[in-house]
């Protein structure tokens, strides 16, 4: 079993700031249950190429595939999407496996 990734970039609502504590607790407790290890969370300052701005890029390592595409269709995970869009007005989610190219 090969490890797997779950790419995060989003675009901030305005006023995310008042609930970003919270989801980001909540979402941190939820991936540490599933094993999920963020490996980097960090605010995009510019682009350099390309058409998209996203505030936000996240990177998580899962021990599996299975892991990493079930829990975000769980019902525990759908639960917290609607504070998910209290923190952002645009949100993509990608997987990935853990190898080299």
């Amino acid at each position: 079993m090969s490890k797997y990734s779950i790419i995060v970039d989003g675009k901030f609502q305005e006023g995310y700031e008042k609930h970003f504590p919270e989801y980001s607790q909540t979402v941190r407790d939820y991936l540490s249950k599933h094993k999920g290890v963020v490996i980097r969370r960090q605010k995009i300052i510019k682009t350099l190429y390309g058409n998209r701005f996203p505030d936000l890029v996240m990177l998580i390592d899962f021990p599996s595939k299975e892991v990493a595409e079930s829990i975000f269709f769980a019902k525990e995970y759908l639960d917290i999407i609607p504070l998910r869009e209290k923190i952002f007005k645009e949100f993509n989610m990608y997987l990935a496996p853990n190898e080299k190219i």
